[in-house]
């Protein structure tokens, strides 16, 4: 470790510059300016910071293979299923569509609903969550992407692509 002062070099752990005897007690302590960057911005930034992607939105009835056909063409992972009143009611994702679609069998495959094979019930985070809020949720239910409810009313998608790409945009 440099010291500070004379810039003579101590071994690390030492409490006293060998040279001057200066304090090296405090140099490796977290002060508040070491909090800057990405930790900070992670834990403030809410997720109107995240790139949007398309959200396609569905109703419960619909064909879940053309929900499929549908997330695939705008090239997302994910569609959020609406009741009529606009509320929440269930996710279909890409693991919906490899584990429970293909197990349905033959031409009821093209028929059978969405509310069927989604993941009722998804919990939400608010837009003014913070982009930490949503890592944890993505880490902790293995999710790759989360439901945003916005002031609006309206819903969006957090997804770890979107994420990822927020850590990586900036010179933390």
């Amino acid at each position: 470790m440099l010291c500070p002062s004379c810039g003579h070099d101590n071994l690390e752990g030492m409490d006293r510059c060998e040279n001057c005897m200066k304090s090296l007690r405090d140099l490796d302590v977290p002060r508040a300016e070491a909090t800057a960057g990405l930790v900070r911005s992670v834990m403030e930034d809410n997720l109107t910071h995240l790139a949007q992607m398309e959200t396609v939105t569905v109703r419960p009835d619909e064909p879940a293979l053309e929900v499929a056909r549908r997330m695939k063409d705008a090239q997302t992972g994910c569609a959020l299923v609406l009741d009529d009143q606009g509320k929440l009611v269930g996710i279909f994702t890409e693991h919906d569509v490899l584990r429970k679609l293909i197990a349905v069998e033959g031409e009821a495959r093209g028929s059978v609903p969405v509310s069927e094979l989604m993941s009722g019930n998804p919990e939400a985070l608010r837009e003014s969550d913070s982009v930490a809020a949503a890592l944890n949720k993505m880490a902790v239910g293995r999710y790759r992407h989360v439901p945003i409810a916005r002031d609006d009313g309206s819903y969006s998608v957090a997804s770890i692509k979107s994420v990822l790409k927020y850590i990586a945009q900036e010179d933390w």
